[in-house]
């Protein structure tokens, strides 16, 4: 697995982690509804999890920064302010408030790489 698979991986999943929110919910962003947002990270976390139980940490790290590139890239383009005068200021602002949806990925992915070097450590 070469370090683009997980980064483009990354970002399918987090321009998923959007794109369910519409059709759980009917709202564009996670933030305004508890359903898509619960199955965003969900999902996210799941191979999150997956990738710092079965790779090393640089594939875990990629994964994560493709998810929070995947998230603004799909807000970005089908976001319905698309197109008006303000839309560099909202895009401006999900790239700040998306950094947010990526902490859990993040951390639950660190806590099964830690358990992992942890318990090689114990077996030597």
């Amino acid at each position: 697995m070469g370090y683009l698979s997980p980064f483009v991986i990354g970002g399918a999943l987090g321009a998923l982690s959007w794109a369910v929110c519409p059709v759980v919910s009917g709202q564009f962003e996670p933030f305004d509804t508890l359903l898509g947002f619960i199955i965003g990270q969900a999902l996210m976390l799941t191979f999150a999890i997956y990738t710092g139980w079965t790779k090393r940490l640089m594939f875990l790290f990629l994964l994560v920064v493709g998810m929070y590139v995947g998230q603004n890239l799909y807000a970005y383009i089908f976001s319905p302010a698309f197109g008006s005068s303000d839309m560099g200021e909202w895009f401006l602002l999900g790239l700040v408030t998306s950094v947010f949806l990526c902490i859990l990925p993040l951390v639950g992915g660190g806590v099964a790489r830690w358990l992992v070097v942890c318990s090689q450590r114990d077996r030597k």
